[in-house]
């Protein structure tokens, strides 16, 4: 004699996974999208992407650049939050002036590691009208000092520093605007840095001023700006430009350590760039980037120009992509 098992006549055993589901776009086509800003829609539950991107930081008038290939990990966690980190490698070259004329030094590090949670708070209304209310996200994002800060080698005139040396705590504001054929990306952020202790020969973070002795740092709030327009020329291949900005301004005082002995310094660049995915399959996806970052202003900061690259892998879970 056999017996049946427990029938799920009410669906109690099995759970609606479709509460889960992500907000549906009618048009949103995967792109590479802007190098400095964030996308307001989280990876939905089960997806995520692997993004391994390089920036080449060069700083003409210092004989200076900073090659950083960072590695980035984003995980769908649960509906409407998602799960980020961020690790970068850094390779530093310097010459003359940084270094004694006719030398060149080199040196290879991680740098310091980002982790942050991802909160969407709207998803985009009508994808096919601007006007319509817009997706927003709030990021908490949180800084480790896994670079190399302290014991430098006065052989490599600083280039061995690949961090800060600061734990630093952000909040971030980011929208993103559908408008077929065009996207809208804004991003404020605003983020403290704690003091440290470092030793002679750091770097503060305008990349010219050095510490003569051991001494706490106490850098001032820091805040980001940046945003982008992107044109889609091509759905399916994810093909088209994005022409964006971004900056940073720190100012002379911490909002909560008080007065800062770090310098204070801005920036504003401009990265236009194009991109195209390949492959695109159910569930994969690869999105190609390519960007150049040009200078527009800077105040105690060097000019620097920037070629940048990004190739992005995703996996698509049980919900998909967030659109078509």
């Amino acid at each position: 004699m056999t017996t049946e098992g427990p029938q799920d006549l009410n669906g109690d055993l099995i759970p609606d996974l479709s509460e889960m589901a992500p907000h549906y776009l009618s048009w949103g086509p995967n792109t590479s999208g802007p190098m400095f800003t964030g996308t307001a829609e989280v990876e939905p539950v089960g997806s995520f992407f692997y993004e391994p991107y390089w920036f080449d930081y060069l700083n003409p008038s210092l004989g200076m650049a900073s090659l950083t290939m960072t590695q980035r990990l984003s995980i769908g966690l649960v509906k409407n939050w998602e799960f980020d980190i961020s690790l970068p490698f850094i390779s530093n070259q310097a010459s003359a002036p940084t270094a004694p004329a006719g030398t060149t030094v080199n040196a290879f590090g991680m740098g310091d590691t980002l982790v942050w949670l991802k909160q969407q708070l709207t998803n985009d209304a009508d994808p096919f009208h601007f006007w319509a209310r817009p997706a927003l996200a709030l990021e908490y994002q949180f800084t480790l000092p896994t670079g190399h800060f302290l014991n430098l080698d006065p052989r490599l005139y600083g280039e061995d520093q690949t961090g800060d040396g600061t734990y630093n705590e952000a909040i971030y504001l980011i929208m993103r605007k559908h408008f077929k054929p065009f996207m809208l990306y804004l991003q404020l952020g605003d983020i403290i840095e704690n003091p440290t202790q470092v030793g002679t020969g750091f770097t503060f973070n305008n990349v010219i001023a050095t510490t003569h002795a051991p001494q706490t740092v106490v850098n001032g709030n820091l805040l980001w700006f940046s945003g982008a327009l992107e044109h889609v020329l091509n759905d399916k291949w994810g093909a088209g430009y994005v022409l964006e900005f971004f900056g940073e301004s720190q100012t002379g005082q911490n909002l909560l350590f008080g007065p800062a002995n770090a310098p204070a310094w801005s920036f504003l660049w401009v990265d236009p760039g194009i991109e195209v995915t390949w492959p695109d399959t159910e569930h994969v996806s690869v999105t190609w980037g390519l960007a150049m970052g040009f200078p527009v202003y800077q105040s105690n900061y060097p000019a620097t120009y920037t070629p940048m690259g990004t190739i992005t892998v995703y996996y698509n879970g049980p919900f998909g992509y967030r659109g078509e």
